[in-house]
């Protein structure tokens, strides 16, 4: 049958124009007028010389407050995923563009009508809180009372977080706008036509080397015809963080990479852990350079051979349709109702993928709230890479169906457990296409794609890391110039893919999106992390048989009210802030290139 290649999201609005926007916008403002209004007795209590203690008066105000937060949350929620679907397919649409600021500044409107209410229980005594968690209303938010609660030396006043949330729309915020509108008017010519860049994204995986190097020199060439914007964006940006940070530093030190596993539910022992295995053994990386270069056939490997297709006799090429029913017969195997539920994905209209001109780069997963209903966005053009990337994407989306019936609040899982999901459904279909191969072309297409992912996560992450922190050092010092971007990207390619490529990529930083998101800095580890972990889960697999499915679905309920640590130690009763963990994983991913390698020398 023909799946639907574009979003159906009319169960929401007709079109950006619809006038219920309009109307839903205006009454969104009220209610966070009204919610507002109900959480100011709480900067008054923070204000007192004392905080006050558990009574009944307290209890019926919090009450009434989470109950409204339950009521606004979902609608403004379900407004920005449609408006920014919108931005996503038609980059240029005006009307979308306006809206985004619009639910960005309600969802900022809201933070700071809801802030009071976080300061006072993020300051109240043990006791206060041991009374409130009696309370039915308040157990979906008990894990985000308790993570913040251990946050508190780094809490400003209420005054100064509403500032900073209502001065970050025109700040922060744009910065990670302006990115967006610029990657998406962005284009580049090959072969003599022009294209925007997330169809030449595409062409890097092109069987032709001729193809793959004028994509990669046109992205390059594009972006740094606009290099000095995106230099102001990734120092706004970062300046932005240093000063927040500095505040919020008065009582002890709040450190980058504090922010950055806070974000991410993991401790600073967890990733160093990680980092120093994966470091130690980033080899594993540049054996799987060493065999791609071995089957192309070249003296050396250039950036614009990393996403190179396998050399076979016949390339693969997929279909949308058979795309969609390859992933769900591998999710099937594994879970019959995984597979049913692509194919759901598929009919329903939950997924955009059809190749445009007005499309914006990149692969991503989100949902609406109400109903909880996922989507999916990528650009699909037929090759294997195209194939894991949808198996990834419908992998978060599996991640939100199996927690619908759950609180929102007990939903929010952090990056480096949301990858776990999405490379976990990658591994099923890697596993299912190699042990149904038929012929040697076949299993290479397979070990190609294991060693592709192997040096994108122990090579090209770790570097993205590097050259983040190095970023934000330079940063407290002043302006961080284009040519020292470069410097610092070179030095953090050449520290982990050492003489495995011929030269690296001067403009990794400008064309890399995740430098430039503005919601949250370290945008990288938790890759390597979720990549690591999933394979740690995965192992369990076979071990566990039947009893797996169970403590895998489990273990993805979890992840948004506990901690990474927490959630191994329940579920697979491991520690991640040692080293044997990572190393276990790592050994996996070794397997799979020693097994790459012994098809090379066939």
């Amino acid at each position: 049958m023909a799946y639907l290649q574009n979003w159906d999201n009319k169960i929401h609005y007709s079109d950006i124009e619809d006038a219920k926007i309009a109307a839903d916008v205006e009454l969104l403002n009220k209610d966070v007028a009204l919610l507002a209004d109900d959480t100011a007795v709480f900067t008054a209590h923070l204000d007192a010389d004392n905080l006050p203690e558990w009574d009944a008066e307290i209890a019926i105000k919090l009450a009434e407050v989470f109950a409204k937060i339950d009521l606004i949350s979902p609608r403004i929620h379900n407004l920005s995923v449609y408006v920014q679907s919108v931005a996503t397919i038609d980059s240029g649409n005006v009307a979308a563009k306006k809206l985004i600021s619009v639910t960005q500044n309600i969802g900022a409107a809201i933070g700071q009508a809801f802030a009071p209410v976080m300061v006072f229980l993020t300051r109240v005594s043990d006791g206060f809180i041991d009374e409130l968690y009696k309370t039915e209303f308040i157990e979906p938010f008990k894990f985000k009372i308790d993570y913040g609660r251990k946050y508190k030396d780094q809490l400003l006043s209420v005054e100064q977080e509403n500032l900073l949330t209502a001065m970050a729309q025109n700040g922060l915020q744009t910065w990670g706008n302006l990115y967006n509108e610029l990657s998406a008017s962005l284009t580049a010519e090959v072969n003599g036509q022009t294209y925007g860049l997330a169809k030449i994204y595409n062409m890097q995986s092109d069987t032709d080397r001729s193809i793959r190097e004028q994509a990669w020199r046109g992205t390059q060439q594009a972006w740094s015809g606009r290099a000095e914007t995106a230099a102001a964006i990734v120092n706004s940006i970062n300046g932005w963080r240093i000063e927040e940070r500095k505040k919020r530093s008065v009582i002890t030190e709040y450190h980058y990479l504090d922010e950055a596993v806070r974000d991410s539910h993991v401790s600073r022992k967890t990733l160093d852990a990680m980092m120093s295995v994966t470091y130690k053994r980033r080899d594993i990386g540049h054996r799987a350079l060493a065999g791609i270069q071995k089957h192309l056939k070249l003296d050396q490997l250039k950036p614009w051979d990393l996403s190179a297709p396998a050399p076979v006799s016949k390339a693969a090429t997929y279909t949308y349709d058979e795309a969609i029913d390859l992933i769900a017969k591998c999710f099937s195997a594994f879970n019959p109702e995984m597979g049913a539920f692509v194919v759901m994905m598929a009919e329903k209209g939950w997924i955009d993928a059809e190749p445009t001109d007005t499309r914006r780069t990149g692969a991503y997963c989100t949902g609406f709230s109400e109903p909880r209903e996922p989507r999916v966005f990528m650009t699909f053009e037929g090759t294997m890479t195209n194939v894991t990337t949808l198996a990834h994407e419908l992998g978060h989306a599996w991640h939100n169906w199996v927690m619908r019936d759950m609180h929102d609040s007990q939903t929010q899982y952090p990056m480096t457990l949301a990858e776990t999901a999405s490379i976990f459904a990658e591994n099923l279909v890697r596993d299912y296409l190699f042990s149904h191969a038929k012929d040697d072309d076949a299993r290479l297409l397979i070990g190609w794609n294991d060693a592709e992912m192997a040096t994108a996560m122990l090579n090209n992450i770790p570097a993205r890391f590097d050259f983040e922190r190095e970023l934000v050092e330079a940063r407290q010092t002043g302006f961080v110039p284009e040519p020292q971007l470069v410097e610092l990207m070179q030095s953090a390619w050449g520290k982990w893919y050492g003489d495995s490529l011929s030269e690296y990529d001067p403009y990794f930083w400008a064309t890399k999106l995740h430098f430039s998101i503005s919601g949250m800095g370290f945008y990288n580890y938790p890759y390597l992390f979720g990549y690591l972990f999933s394979l740690g889960v995965y192992q369990q697999k076979d071990e566990l048989g039947n009893r797996f499915n169970d403590l895998y679905t489990g273990l993805l309920r979890d992840t948004g009210s506990m901690t990474a640590e927490q959630v191994v130690m329940k579920h697979l009763q491991k520690d991640i802030e040692g080293e044997a963990f990572w190393d276990n994983s790592l050994d996996m991913v070794e397997a799979a290139i020693n097994q790459f390698e012994a098809l090379d020398s066939k």
